[in-house]
């Protein structure tokens, strides 16, 4: 019985038609056969009727019924083939819509895509089949005690033309998971096959055929060789690649950090570098160039990195390229190209590196939640604390949001082509992060001194914890990206509007029409109804969800109103902002799912409704309180008076205030 009247009627509505196309069929199969002799005229017609009948209403409703069954007109296999004994050379590939408008920038034009608002569910049947064979396959693989990671697992998104699996984004991350203890594989394994799928869309048919066969069979290994130790002036890497039209080649010269998986190093790197001095730019140049290099060329020189060892044997690796000489065949696109390269290769590995973070949130609440069940105190079971169940409640809600974020972006990248969701994988990226050391300390705050005296698997998930939270991206840079990227979005899109409010001298009608508006920060009113788009049981979700949208867009007005292209400077509000954005997405993620879980009747599908409307209406009030504080300015706020405490102590060197017990006579 489904849950409640909503899906019921949309079902009865749904198919309303298929029942009225049979039951027509019906009576004019009743009459074609009826034993009455009748003309030769009248059995024509009623033929003719029954090939109509059958003809459009009865497959339109089934095809609409299979499209809102799923985000893709996903391929369904053959009747009477089982998908076990399909090989993978037959495996049929994802079907992707149109692309559309960017999902979270368009929340900061105050706009939701209600399209998007179903929880896509991206794997057809034979997709999902075939990826639970896998998947089972590789977990007896792994579950072999002091076993390798399988070979199998670099050929994960690799061309089927070249051994490999050609796995979608969802698909990965449903692997991934299975190696969630062994993070240091995991980290390894993602960027391998992000890197592989980078050499089958853009790297030269030479490069393919040397390096894909190689890559997919676990012969090769390749890593990713993107950040560095030092920032540079005069170009956008320190790393500078210059190109001898004589010879052909690209000289590479510069210092970078990789990760690398005990003492074995990567046999390629695909290296970003700088093709042109920034005095040398114009807006129709693109200054970064993608290669790939060999670790043993001539002039590559591997070295340990000042900061050490990170996740069990993954360790900060530093690379020296001495003038090597990379031909024309290893690089990546064009010359220009190594922007959208870098852009597709975050958007990625930010999205499969939050399957591993999340594996290790969900590690510590397990095991926590273990812990305190088996634990007496001396007022009882520690499980009926109060406190403990509301800590323990609130990190579930944070695993369940970042769960959903995880498997909404990678069906927005599968089920779309060429979709923008850069925005979507880095508040992935943040909003998992963020969460880490939070999470992993709570077992030191509940427990204390005790924690680290049982048998020690806290302190090494802390440790875990700590080592993931750090990686390779500062989190207050990603979040500038969040923040700057919206603006951008919206200031594109409304700027005759910002026009007008930074010029309300030259406006006066538009200043007098902003008076007698009836929408505020603090007083919201809705725009879409966006209720009808989730199950009625998620009605306050959604109701707080469209409050949070109209706030982020009057507080992208006031911002760029106020700053206008000296935003970039203000980090403080862009940190607001960025922090308004990532919880409507996680907001929109979990009342997205957990609408689907009660529709389709999963499994605990009561408990996701009800801890869906809790996070969202937590979220909508540190919402509505970060807008209002974006909405007073830096004056009304804190902000300023910190600048003031922060240039003393610059100029003074340190902290300059005198001891408390100092006196002045």
């Amino acid at each position: 019985v489904l849950p409640r009247f909503g899906p019921v009627r949309y079902v009865t509505k749904t198919l309303r038609p298929v029942i009225c196309t049979v039951r027509n069929c019906i009576f004019l199969l009743v009459k074609l056969r009826a034993p009455p002799p009748e003309r030769e005229s009248e059995k024509k017609s009623h033929r003719m009727l029954l090939r109509r009948a059958c003809r459009r209403p009865l497959v339109q409703t089934l095809a609409t019924l299979r499209r809102r069954a799923s985000t893709v007109a996903s391929q369904e296999p053959a009747a009477g083939i089982e998908p076990s004994a399909v090989d993978d050379l037959s495996k049929p590939v994802h079907t992707q819509l149109p692309k559309r408008k960017p999902f979270v920038k368009s929340m900061f034009l105050g706009t939701v895509d209600s399209e998007l608002l179903s929880f896509p569910e991206s794997l057809n049947r034979d997709e999902q089949s075939r990826l639970t064979q896998h998947r089972q396959r590789l977990e007896q693989a792994l579950r072999e005690p002091d076993a390798p990671a399988p070979r199998a697992l670099h050929a994960l998104q690799g061309p089927l033309e070249h051994g490999g699996k050609r796995f979608t984004e969802t698909e990965l991350a449903h692997v991934t998971e299975l190696l969630a203890d062994n993070r240091s594989a995991a980290m390894v394994t993602l960027e391998h096959n992000a890197i592989v799928k980078l050499l089958a869309h853009h790297a030269t048919d030479e490069a393919k055929g040397r390096y894909l066969d190689r890559l997919c069979s676990g012969e090769l290994t390749v890593a990713s060789a993107l950040y560095e130790l030092t920032s540079a002036r005069q170009t956008m890497f320190g790393t500078v690649a210059a190109l001898d039209h004589t010879s052909g080649r690209w000289t590479l010269t510069g210092t970078k950090v990789f990760l690398r998986n005990g003492d074995t190093d990567p046999d390629l790197l695909l290296v970003l570098a700088s093709t042109k001095h920034m005095e040398r730019l114009n807006r129709a140049d693109a200054t970064v160039a993608a290669l790939l290099v060999d670790t043993k060329a001539d002039g590559v020189r591997v070295t340990q990195a000042p900061l050490g060892t990170t996740t069990g044997g993954l360790s900060r690796v530093t690379v020296h390229f001495n003038r090597v000489e990379v031909p024309a065949t290893q690089l990546l696109g064009a010359d220009t190209d190594g922007g959208q390269v870098l852009s597709k290769f975050l958007s990625a590995t930010r999205v499969q590196s939050s399957v591993v973070r999340v594996g290790l949130l969900k590690k510590v609440l397990n095991v926590l939640t273990d812990f305190c069940i088996n634990t007496k105190t001396s007022n009882g079971e520690m499980m009926d604390i109060e406190l403990v169940r509301e800590q323990l409640a609130r990190m579930a809600s944070v695993i369940y949001a970042a769960e959903s974020m995880v498997y909404m972006t990678a069906s927005l990248m599968d089920d779309f082509d060429g979709q923008d969701v850069e925005l979507e994988a880095a508040i992935t990226k943040v909003f998992s992060t963020g969460s880490l050391l939070g999470s992993a300390t709570l077992p030191l705050r509940l427990l204390g001194p005790q924690a680290l005296a049982a048998d020690g698997t806290f302190e090494t998930l802390f440790n875990d914890a700590l080592k993931l939270f750090i990686g390779d991206e500062s989190l207050d840079s990603v979040n500038l990206f969040v923040a700057l990227s919206g603006l951008q979005y919206a200031g594109m899109h409304s700027y005759e509007t910002i026009k007008k409010d930074r010029n309300p001298a030259m406006n006066p009608s538009y200043v007098l029409s902003k008076l007698f508006e009836k929408t505020s920060i603090a007083n919201p009113k809705k725009f879409a109804d966006l209720q009808q788009y989730f199950h009625p049981s998620l009605d306050p979700a959604a109701h707080w969800l469209e409050f949070s949208v109209v706030r982020l867009q009057l507080a992208v007005e006031c911002v760029l109103s106020r700053h206008g292209v000296e935003v970039i400077e203000r980090h403080v509000e862009l940190g607001r902002v960025a922090q308004i954005a990532t919880l409507l997405y996680a907001m929109t993620a979990c009342a997205s799912r957990a609408s689907r879980a009660y529709c389709i009747g999963l499994r605990h599908a009561a408990q996701d409704v009800h801890l869906a409307n809790m996070f969202c209406r937590e979220s909508s009030e540190t919402v509505r309180l970060l807008a209002l504080e974006l909405e007073k300015g830096p004056y009304m706020t804190s902000d300023d008076d910190y600048n003031v405490v922060a240039r003393n102590l610059f100029r003074e060197k340190g902290y300059f205030f005198e001891h408390p017990l100092a006196r002045n006579f």
